[in-house]
C-alpha cells in the first residue's frame, strides 16, 4: 500500500486547488471499469465523515449556545399602612442584586445508531460569597436586612439530534437538523440557600405575611432560567448544524481559462453510526464540447475504476486514525471532471514566446536534433507549439504525489515560417505524470496545490518529422532534458490563479491535512483534516457575494465552499495558455 503523503504545513509557493470537504462511505467490492459522461450524475461521488475524535472538537462550539448569565434586576413590594402609618399594617420587601451564572463543565456530541447525542454537564451559580444578593423586609415598622448566596449546583442536559436530508423548493437538497424532547436533571433545595447576617426565620415568616417565600423565590427564579437557557439553546443547535452542513452543497458555474464548465455536489444520503456521521455526496461536472481540438479523439465519455466507498471513518495505508473529518473522492467524479475540461477544450493552447515569458525561436531546435534543422533556419525564427490533447488526463490517487495526472498522447506540434507560409517541422507525442500536491499554509488559512513534473517521467514519441527523418531518434531522446523544465512553469502559470482561503468558524478551522489513497483498490482520494483553533479568520460572505471569491453565489469563480473537491480534479488545468 502507498503510504501517507503529509502536506506540508508552510508557506509553500501556492499555485492554487479548490474543492470542497467532501467524504464517503460502505465496503470493499469488484472493481470494474466505468464510462461516465461529461454532466452524468455520479452517485457516490463523494463522502464526508465527522468521526467521534471530529464530534469532540467541534463541541467547544457548544457552551456558547447556552446564556451564560441573567442579571435579575430588583424586585419587591410595600404597603404604608393605615392612615400612612407602618405599625398599622405597614410592609415592605425588596430583593436586590440577584443574578444567576450559568457555566457549561462537559460537553459531548455522540455518534448513535441513527442520530447524535447531546450531553452536557453545566454549573449554575445564584451570587457568591463575595457579592451576595440583598434581601430587606419590613413588618409593622421593623425592619431587618440580610445577605444570601446558593451553593452552586449541576445540571445534567440531554437530548438527540435527527438528521435528514430535505429537498428544498428549488430543487437544492439541504440538511434538516430536528432537536427532540430535552431532559433536564438537577436537584436545588432551600438547604443549598445560604444567608448571612439576619435571623431568616424572621424574614421568612415576614414573607409568608404576604404569601412570598424566599426559597420559593430564588428557586423559581432558577428553575425558569435553566429552562428558558435551555429552550433557547434548540434553534440554536439545529441553525449551527443546518447552516454548517449548507455548506457541503455545490451548485456553481466555473471559468476556467476561457472554458466554462458546471459543476453540482449535494447530500445524497446521510448515515449516522458510533463510527461517525457520513453524508454521501452525489455529484457531476459537465461543460459544452466538444472543442474542434479534440473532436476527432472524443470518445464520449471517461473511464474509472467502480467500487465501493470504503467503510465509515476509515482513513487510507500509514494515516493516523484519529482524523476529524475524512473526505473520501472517488475517481469516477475525478476523472469525469477532467474529462469534461479536456473534452471543452482545456489542453488546447499554444506555447510561445508570450506564454513562456522568453524567447521561443528555432535556435531551440538545435538542442533536440543538433545542426539538423540549421540549412531550414540559417537565421532563427520564431517558433510556437500547437498543442493536439488527443486523450482526456486521468487521475492516479497512489502514485508519489497527493494526486497524480496522467497524461497520454499530448501531441505537440512545431510551427514555423518556412518559404513564406506557416509549417509544421515535426509533431511529438508525450506522455508523463503530473503529481498535485496540497498546500495547507495552517496561519493564513490558504489552500493551494503545487506542481511537480520529473523530466525523466516523460516519453516522446515523434509521429511526424518529414524535414529531417534522420533526427527522429535524437527529438526523442534529448526531448524531456529540453523541455522538462518548460513544462513546469507551465503548468504553474495555468495553476496559479486557483489557490482560496479556507473558512473558519468561530475561531476553529482546518490545522493539517493528510491525503492518501484509500479503497481496496485505492481508486479513491482520501484527505484527512484535523481540525482546532486556528489564527485565521478565513474566507467571508457578504450579502453582495464579495469576499468570498464567488463561492457564495450559483456562478462565479470557485471559492472557499469548494475546499478539498472541486477545483482538485481541476488540476488538469494543465498547460492551458490563458487568455
Amino acid at each position: 500500500m502507498t503510504p501517507a503523503k503529509q502536506t506540508p504545513l508552510s508557506s509553500a509557493r501556492l499555485l492554487g486547488t479548490s474543492g470542497l470537504a467532501a467524504m464517503l462511505l460502505l465496503a470493499p467490492a469488484m472493481a470494474n471499469a466505468g464510462e461516465i459522461a461529461s454532466g452524468e450524475l455520479v452517485e457516490g461521488a463523494a463522502a464526508i465523515d465527522v468521526t467521534p475524535d471530529g464530534f469532540d472538537a467541534v463541541t467547544e462550539l457548544l457552551p456558547g449556545l447556552l446564556p451564560s448569565s441573567l442579571p435579575v434586576g430588583d424586585m419587591g413590594d410595600s404597603y404604608s399602612g393605615l392612615a400612612g402609618q407602618c405599625w398599622l399594617g405597614g410592609y415592605e420587601y425588596a430583593v436586590r442584586n440577584l443574578w444567576i451564572e450559568m457555566s457549561v463543565d462537559d460537553a459531548q456530541l455522540i455518534p448513535q445508531n441513527g442520530y447524535l447525542e447531546i450531553d452536557m454537564t453545566a454549573t449554575v451559580q445564584v451570587n457568591e460569597p463575595s457579592d451576595r444578593f440583598e434581601l430587606y423586609t419590613e413588618l409593622e415598622c421593623i425592619g431587618d436586612t440580610c445577605y444570601g448566596r446558593v451553593d452552586p449546583f449541576q445540571v445534567h442536559i440531554n437530548t438527540r439530534v435527527d438528521l435528514a436530508i430535505v429537498e428544498n423548493p428549488d430543487g437544492s437538497r439541504g440538511l434538516d437538523a430536528n432537536v427532540g424532547d430535552i431532559t433536564l436533571d438537577w436537584s436545588l433545595t432551600g438547604t443549598d440557600i445560604q444567608f448571612d447576617d439576619c435571623f431568616i426565620g424572621t424574614v421568612e415568616d415576614v414573607l409568608n405575611f404576604f404569601g412570598l417565600s424566599i426559597f420559593d423565590l430564588v428557586l423559581t427564579l432558577a428553575n425558569g432560567f435553566i429552562d428558558d437557557a435551555v429552550a433557547g439553546f434548540v434553534p440554536e443547535i439545529e441553525a449551527l448544524l443546518e447552516d454548517n452542513f449548507s455548506q457541503v452543497s455545490i451548485n456553481q458555474d466555473l471559468e476556467l481559462a476561457g472554458v466554462l464548465a458546471h459543476l453540482e455536489l449535494y447530500p445524497g444520503d446521510i448515515r449516522i453510526e458510533p463510527a461517525g456521521l457520513r453524508i454521501r455526496m452525489d455529484g457531476m461536472m459537465g461543460a459544452d464540447g466538444p472543442a474542434t481540438c479534440v473532436s476527432d479523439y472524443d470518445l464520449g465519455y471517461a473511464t474509472a475504476v467502480d467500487s465501493d466507498l470504503p467503510p465509515i471513518g476509515s482513513v487510507g495505508a500509514g494515516v493516523d486514525p484519529n482524523q476529524h473529518i475524512n473526505v473520501h473522492l472517488s475517481d469516477e467524479f475525478g476523472n469525469q471532471a477532467l474529462y469534461s475540461l479536456w473534452r471543452a477544450g482545456l489542453l488546447c493552447y499554444t506555447v510561445d514566446s508570450e506564454l513562456t515569458g522568453f524567447p521561443l525561436d528555432t535556435n531551440i531546435l538545435s538542442l533536440l536534433a543538433g545542426d539538423a534543422f540549421k540549412p531550414l533556419f540559417p537565421t532563427s525564427t520564431p517558433l510556437y507549439i500547437q498543442t493536439v490533447p488527443k486523450k482526456s488526463p486521468t487521475l492516479v490517487y497512489n502514485g508519489t504525489n497527493d494526486v497524480g495526472v496522467d497524461i497520454d498522447e499530448l501531441g505537440l506540434e512545431f510551427y514555423a515560417d518556412l518559404d513564406h507560409r506557416k509549417s509544421m517541422l515535426t509533431a511529438i507525442d508525450l506522455s508523463t505524470e503530473a503529481g498535485v500536491n496540497l498546500v495547507l499554509d495552517a496561519p493564513t488559512g490558504n489552500l493551494g496545490v503545487e506542481v511537480e513534473i520529473d523530466p525523466a517521467s516523460m516519453l516522446a514519441v515523434v509521429t511526424e518529422n518529414e524535414f529531417v527523418p534522420d533526427a527522429t531518434a535524437d527529438i526523442e531522446t534529448k526531448f524531456s532534458s529540453v523541455f522538462g523544465s518548460l513544462l513546469g512553469p507551465i503548468l504553474g502559470s495555468a495553476l496559479g490563479d486557483l489557490g482560496f482561503a479556507l473558512p473558519a468558524f468561530s475561531g476553529f478551522g482546518l490545522s493539517a491535512l493528510t491525503v492518501a489513497p484509500a479503497g481496496t483498490s485505492e481508486d479513491w482520494l482520501g484527505i484527512y483534516a484535523q481540525l482546532g483553533p486556528v489564527a485565521y479568520e478565513g474566507a467571508g460572505c457578504d450579502t453582495s457575494a464579495e469576499g468570498c471569491s464567488g463561492g457564495c453565489g450559483v456562478t462565479g469563480a470557485p471559492g472557499g465552499r469548494l475546499a478539498l473537491l472541486g477545483l482538485l480534479p481541476l488540476s488538469l488545468a494543465l498547460i492551458r495558455r490563458r487568455s
